[in-house]
């Protein structure tokens, strides 16, 4: 995740670390806060969460090479 923190986004700059607390609680529906967080990890968009799936078996960790992949 370190590769992620300061970079930009939409113009701005964003911070991203890892959380000190096992784990995260998300504000409830209707608090002031709630808009600020939100969950993905149970989204049908989330390509890398089906373990048989084409972009599963090409995971990298981010570099100065290029990878292709399923080029004809």
């Amino acid at each position: 995740m370190t590769h992620m923190d300061k970079l930009r986004v939409f113009g701005k700059q964003i911070r991203v670390m890892v959380s000190k607390h096992q784990t995260v609680q998300l504000p409830k529906e209707g608090q002031p806060d709630a808009g600020l967080t939100k969950d993905y990890s149970n989204s049908p968009l989330h390509r890398f969460k089906k373990p048989g799936s084409k972009n599963y078996q090409n995971i990298y960790p981010p570099s100065a090479t290029l990878h292709l992949s399923n080029i004809p």
